[in-house]
């Protein structure tokens, strides 16, 4: 095969890759930069829930039980509280989350009661997921599952995986289209100046996707990895072992009293076990099998959201059944978990997330010129040879 037919090959890969998976990219871009701030932005969209008076700042939170006591007098009689989330800052409010059935009982939906850490007053509840009906959802929430999901659940995961799997090869592609002559780099990095417009937007198409493709080829392969964890957990571990991040714990049920160790126990068996670092949540047993689940992150973790360091605890005995902590992460560990740190751009900070705001609009950049620069061909195209030819050289029959 010659280099002609070579390079009519990789345009024709990238023209119908660009075309129909280019499109869900663009959904996925501009989702991923409303992303990138999607915790501050939820506590502005929602502040009389979420955000405490600035002059309760300098108290002290009263106790965890009285929180949740507060919070499960409010909760709905066919409710069942699944865990309690820490406020990541001290104008926030705890989060009670329970589930109930819906409407038609087919399944439950996922809510949220918020309950002030200083007098311990509920200042309100909504719903955070509702499985089936994507609109009822927080706005947060929503662009959310519009980013992983396209709001099909299970099967849009299953799409947005393989989609972006087309993407990385839709990105190489542009960059074997890309790649210049010798003698030509600067051509190849630059817009040519008082160039048509036929010219100057194939030149922004070029160099947007040049500039842009490293980015975009990790969060392309990141974004795959957290679609498909399973399977990119057994890639890593083939270099490295990856520790499990919900392994199957089961409490011993006592022959006598069933009560659960309290709340407090809890903390402090935490507190002795991990005496630094900040609480993000506390996992409540489902069943009288299951387990506490504590997430105590550590300060220099990466993750602010999602702790590496927890813990599982036996609910009758609070005996420590299983735990992961940083002395015992291995290299595979250390990689997957700065992965979704990167792809939010948390891991920086706010320079991070304002990178990934940008980079979530490269792909609409490069989609619209894309389709510009195609439109501008087959009107070249059709002006030379005729409707016919044209659509027996797309197979558009």
């Amino acid at each position: 095969m010659t280099l002609k037919s070579r390079r009519k090959l990789w345009l024709k890969v990238h023209l119908y890759l660009g075309l129909f998976a280019g499109a869900v990219f663009v959904l996925i871009g501009l989702t991923g930069s409303l992303l990138a701030f999607e915790l501050p932005l939820d506590e502005l969209l929602n502040a009389k829930l979420m955000t405490i008076p600035i002059d309760q700042e300098n108290k002290s939170y009263l106790p965890v039980e009285a929180i949740v006591a507060s919070g499960l007098k409010a909760l709905p009689v066919n409710g069942k509280a699944n865990s309690l989330g820490f406020p990541r800052h001290s104008g926030l409010a705890f989060e009670l989350w329970f589930e109930q059935p819906s409407a038609n009982a087919e399944y439950s939906e996922r809510h949220q009661i918020f309950i002030n850490p200083y007098t311990a007053e509920v200042t309100g509840q909504r719903l955070l997921i509702d499985f089936k009906r994507i609109w009822r959802d927080p706005f947060k929430d929503f662009v959310l599952r519009l980013h992983y999901s396209l709001g099909l659940a299970s099967t849009g995961m299953n799409i947005v995986g393989f989609i972006g799997l087309g993407l990385l090869f839709s990105v190489l592609t542009g960059l074997i289209l890309w790649w210049p002559h010798p003698g030509k780099l600067k051509q190849a990095l630059t817009i040519k100046r008082n160039a048509s417009f036929e010219r100057f937007n194939f030149d922004l198409h070029k160099i947007f996707g040049f500039y842009a493709s490293f980015i975009l080829l990790f969060l392309i392969l990141s974004g795959v990895f957290l679609i498909f964890p399973e399977y990119g957990r057994g890639l890593v571990s083939v270099f490295s072992p990856v520790m499990e991040p919900y392994p199957i714990c089961r409490s011993v049920v006592p022959t006598g009293d069933k009560t659960p160790i309290s709340l407090a126990e809890v903390k402090a068996i935490t507190d002795k076990r991990f005496p630094g670092g900040e609480y993000r949540y506390i996992g409540f047993p489902g069943d009288e099998k299951d387990v506490y689940v504590v997430g105590k992150r550590e300060i220099d973790e990466v993750n602010r959201k999602s702790p590496f360091r927890r813990l599982w605890l036996d609910q009758y005995s609070g005996k420590i059944i299983y735990e992961r902590e940083s002395g015992s992460r291995t290299a595979g560990d250390i990689f997957v978990e700065w992965l979704y740190p990167l792809h939010t751009g948390e891991a920086f900070g706010f320079t991070g997330q304002l990178i990934i705001l940008i980079a979530g609009l490269m792909p609409l950049i490069l989609y619209v010129t894309g389709v510009i620069r195609w439109l501008q061909k087959r009107k070249a195209a059709v002006k030379k040879y005729g409707v016919k030819q044209i659509e027996a050289t797309y197979q558009f029959k």
